[in-house]
């Protein structure tokens, strides 16, 4: 297995959108009430968010997504650890198509605005590994691979929001070291 970071094209952002971003937001919603995806024909959603996505990674430099791509005669289980270690410059570009794509991270910069005494903060904006590669390490990589892209741009912290619904992700970044910030409330406009 190995770490790519998705290219803003449309070919690349269409394959993460079809493969990995709409099965994460499907099993999302399965999970979560709150999170469930508009009443559309796949096609159409995988073209709206490929839209989205690409705006996002062509107008936003500190926009990155990567995703783990297995072999097509890769165990579901097995990783090479070499080929997912975050200091590794990542090859370019989407796997080829007989490579399955399995997981994803996305990230984004938050900067400090100089008023304030905290530093940079490194926005894990999304994470999602297929079912059968879950409990593999695939997602401690990919939190790996954030922690280097915070080291690569000066940031000091990581940060992610998650659904208090979700306990099985709540669970998983707790062990990795994260701590509760500050709580978001929401509520509909009457």
């Amino acid at each position: 297995m190995e770490i790519r970071r998705l290219p803003a094209t449309e070919a690349a952002v269409e394959r993460y959108a079809a493969e990995l971003w709409l099965p994460y937001h499907r099993d999302l919603a399965a999970n979560v009430a709150r999170h469930a995806l508009a009443d559309r024909p796949d096609g159409e959603l995988i073209a709206a968010e490929t839209e989205f996505q690409l705006g996002l990674l062509r107008e936003n430099p500190d926009r990155r997504v990567w995703v783990v791509a297995a072999g097509s005669d890769a165990d579901p289980g097995a990783t090479d650890g070499d080929a997912l270690a975050p200091t590794d410059p990542a090859p370019p570009g989407v796997p080829e198509p007989d490579r399955e794509l399995v997981a994803f991270v996305s990230t984004s910069v938050d900067e400090c605005p100089t008023v304030f005494d905290r530093p940079d903060r490194l926005v894990v904006g999304d994470i999602y590994v297929r079912e059968p590669y879950r409990g593999s390490g695939v997602a401690s990589r990919l939190l790996e691979r954030a922690a280097a892209d915070a080291r690569e741009r000066d940031c000091g912290e990581l940060r992610l929001d998650v659904d208090v619904d979700n306990e099985r992700a709540m669970a998983f970044y707790e062990k990795h070291g994260f701590e509760p910030y500050r709580e978001q409330l929401t509520r509909e406009v009457e």
